[in-house]
């Protein structure tokens, strides 16, 4: 069986490529997206198991990419968990309205991750 695709949409760089070590130590293949325009391309080419989603970045924030994810037949099913280090209720609650299944604050630390993947991941 293929290993399980994760896709992590952040304008930071870093922040992608710490997620990308912990969760190729993890055995995923992990795509990444700078924007959320690359996010939603990405996510409809290769229908990751599991989004990671930043919420503040230029252009559309994480609140319009998870909307038009949820919108699109291709990507709906898709787990998108927000990604922000905005801990509020209020951005809490703005990511349940779009459709968004969890909520990790940043700085993440690895356990959270893995206990986010283990919630949405099959086989995991």
């Amino acid at each position: 069986m293929d290993n399980p695709k994760i896709l992590v949409v952040d304008d930071h760089r870093t922040v992608g490529m710490l997620m990308e070590a912990v969760l190729k130590l993890r055995g995923f293949q992990v795509f990444y997206a700078e924007s959320g325009a690359e996010g939603i391309e990405l996510a409809r080419k290769e229908t990751p198991a599991l989004i990671f989603l930043d919420i503040m970045m230029p252009a559309m924030d994480g609140f319009k990419v998870c909307e038009l994810l949820k919108q699109d037949l291709a990507t709906q099913n898709i787990p998108v968990v927000f990604l922000s280090a905005r801990g509020e209720s209020v951005a809490m609650d703005r990511g349940k309205q779009v459709g968004g299944d969890g909520f990790v604050k940043k700085p993440f630390k690895t356990l959270e991750l893995l206990g986010v993947l283990n919630r949405f991941v099959k086989g995991r």
